[in-house]
């Protein structure tokens, strides 16, 4: 917990240069809920992959698009991706540890606190109320911010920068044409398989098992924090920053 502690000092410095940012992302996750809350009803009815990917993307990516450019990852001279400031504070006396966590916890800020308002409205101007009781629907909601953790983390990760394929411009786009397929591709065969999507699934599983689901969910996500963190690690001891 000190760790954690000392790594929100270090992120102060970042959180109070992003409030354009923190609007931005609000601003963004208000649109697409007006989406969402218009469409749930005949997404239940009918399904249709097009609600499954907004509801991923607002549970994973979206909150780091609307990071100031001068807090981005971007390429460095010596050919690598890598944020700016996280290049600076290594050259700081500073933990690897207390770096990395600051750098999830950066992340963290620009999702929860959206997240969490979203399901709040979510769940008062959309018929889910009429589908889970308030205990299921907290059960729903801890599915997906669990989610949050286990698959959002992933781009803190991307801070520390790394050499090769996907510094080049054609490397990047390539990475996130086959990332987009295979997401589509996993969805397609879900629909196939089970004739539902992600969301509806999650519903389904909030109602019939909402204290195992919330259980195995915050689980999986705790082990995925601590194993992206160990692998942050490895892949800053890996990259020559000189």
């Amino acid at each position: 917990m000190k760790d954690w502690k000392e790594a929100y000092q270090l992120a102060k410095l970042e959180l109070s240069q992003s409030w354009q940012g923190f609007v931005f992302t609000f601003c963004f996750y208000m649109f697409v809920l007006s989406y969402l809350a218009v469409s749930l009803e005949s997404y239940l009815e009918n399904d249709f992959m097009g609600y499954d990917f907004f509801f991923l993307l607002l549970f994973s990516i979206a909150g780091m698009w609307m990071k100031p450019k001068q807090f981005q990852v971007q390429k460095q001279t010596e050919g690598f991706l890598a944020a700016p400031i996280l290049l600076m504070q290594l050259q700081l006396p500073i933990r690897q540890e207390i770096l990395i966590k600051s750098r999830f916890i950066i992340y963290f800020f620009y999702s929860f606190p959206w997240q969490i308002i979203l399901l709040g409205v979510y769940y008062f101007i959309t018929p889910i109320q009429d589908v889970l009781s308030l205990v299921s629907y907290i059960a729903f909601c801890l599915i997906w911010l669990s989610a949050n953790v286990y698959i959002g983390t992933v781009f803190p990760i991307s801070d520390a920068g790394e050499k090769g394929f996907t510094t080049t411009k054609l490397g990047t786009a390539l990475t996130v044409v086959i990332s987009l397929f295979a997401v589509f591709l996993l969805f397609l065969i879900i629909y196939v398989l089970s004739d539902h999507g992600v969301v509806y699934w999650t519903i389904v599983f909030a109602e019939k098992w909402p204290l195992v689901s919330s259980i195995i969910s915050i689980i999986i996500a705790y082990f995925a924090l601590q194993a992206h963190q160990i692998y942050m690690k490895k892949v800053i001891n890996k990259v020559d920053y000189v």
